[in-house]
């Protein structure tokens, strides 16, 4: 007889289910508790009737995609610095650490410290691709004594930080991109970015959006190397994809009521980005006021492909309003620069006399339909001054005397 046919392979183990998703509630009334906080302990499950107190024994890293840290309204906390590098994270299921209840947002406060209380990305040097995480609805603190509120540190991917009070740093977000990924998919949205000693934001993003922000008060020194924000790039790495809309611009670098350093700057290698319906305003500025700056400040090569600045309003600036250089092709239009001080200002100034160290130089700018509205005007003030070739320059205007109050110009 024939032999019997083998049996059939036995089919391999279906993989393991992935864990399920876990939220854990957290109460604690440290200095700057709202009346009635009660602590919670980390003996509790850390429901929402029985939270625990913070962190202690908690692995961020080892929660499964999806989990969500929730903090009591109205409670406060003393933090350290949390590493973020959670493998199983995803940007459909990512880690949230967001409030809970009502009463003012938790209270997160840091003394001293010299990184950060949210570490994200892992440690420097880390070459891991992780990501997934949100900040949602929190009050960060650095008591004034502490070095950046977060880092997004080398490499980390889909981060949101949205509806945050950030406050008491030297940099409320820092953002340094390395290889081989870089930091991307960031959203920074809703958020109140206030009294940090040196800069609001500073680093490198890609494919990112910073939207409805209000930046005020940042660089108490006024320095010229302290911005409300300041952005970079690298060729293929970083400044890539990136808009700036619909974010509030107020006081920054100001020294006795005067703004000295920057407000909104971009320097590096920048590729794809948008600047729209962004609003800066001082009270009053002395020359080296920029309130948009996209220009060289690096001894190496710079450029600014790509770049639309559409629909903003800069107020008080100081000499310039808004600075140009190694942008080919930029494009500049419907925006407002008022200037109530009886101060010389170029509202716009695109070109550049000097490109060294491989700078691009500039060429085929547009810039249409912008105005400048100066009440008291100084002698030789202008709306656009376009020393670049081969660009079209069109229907831009100067609004003098009471109509540089109203319409258009009205702040």
């Amino acid at each position: 007889p024939a032999p019997a046919p083998a049996p059939a392979p036995t089919p391999p183990a279906p993989p393991p289910a992935p864990p399920a998703s876990v939220t854990y509630h957290f109460a604690d009334c440290q200095p700057g508790a709202a009346t009635g906080c009660v602590p919670g302990s980390n003996a509790n499950p850390g429901t929402q009737a029985a939270p625990k107190q913070n962190l202690v024994g908690i692995n961020v890293n080892a929660l499964p995609a999806g989990a969500a840290l929730l903090f009591a309204r109205g409670g406060s906390w003393v933090v350290g610095t949390t590493t973020f590098e959670n493998m199983n994270a995803r940007a459909d299921a990512p880690i949230t650490l967001d409030a809970y209840g009502a009463g003012p947002a938790p209270l997160l406060t840091t003394h001293n410290n010299a990184i950060a209380p949210f570490e994200l990305g892992g440690r420097y040097s880390n070459t891991s691709n992780d990501g997934g995480y949100v900040f949602r609805n929190l009050r960060i603190h650095g008591s004034n004594t502490s070095a950046w509120g977060f880092w997004l540190n080398g490499n980390v991917r889909d981060v949101t930080l949205e509806n945050l009070e950030i406050s008491g740093f030297a940099i409320a977000i820092h953002s340094q991109a390395r290889v081989p990924h870089g930091v991307n998919n960031v959203v920074i949205s809703n958020s109140h970015i206030h009294h940090n000693g040196s800069m609001g934001i500073l680093g490198q993003f890609r494919d990112s959006v910073i939207e409805g922000n209000l930046f005020e008060a940042n660089n108490f020194s006024g320095s010229g190397f302290n911005h409300g924000t300041y952005l970079s790039g690298s060729d293929g790495l970083s400044g890539i994809n990136v808009t700036l809309r619909n974010n509030r611009y107020i006081r920054n670098s100001v020294v006795n009521g005067v703004c000295q350093g920057g407000n909104m700057t971009f320097h590096g290698q920048m590729d794809g980005v948008l600047i729209e319906g962004n609003r800066i305003e001082q009270d009053a500025a002395t020359d080296g006021c920029w309130e948009m700056s996209i220009t060289q400040g690096y001894d190496s090569a710079e450029w600014f492909r790509n770049f639309v600045v559409r629909n903003n309003k800069l107020i008080n600036a100081g000499n310039t309003g808004m600075a140009v250089q190694s942008a080919p092709g930029i494009v500049i239009e419907g925006n407002v620069i008022i200037n109530t001080q009886t101060t010389f200002q170029t509202a716009i100034n695109v070109g550049h006399t000097e490109y060294g160290n491989g700078d691009v130089p500039d060429g085929n700018a547009v810039v249409r339909n912008n105005v400048a509205c100066f009440p008291t005007p100084y002698a030789g003030s202008s709306v656009v001054r376009v020393t670049t070739p081969n660009s079209v320059v069109t229907n831009n205007t100067v609004v003098t005397g009471a109509a540089a109050t109203t319409g258009v110009c009205a702040r």
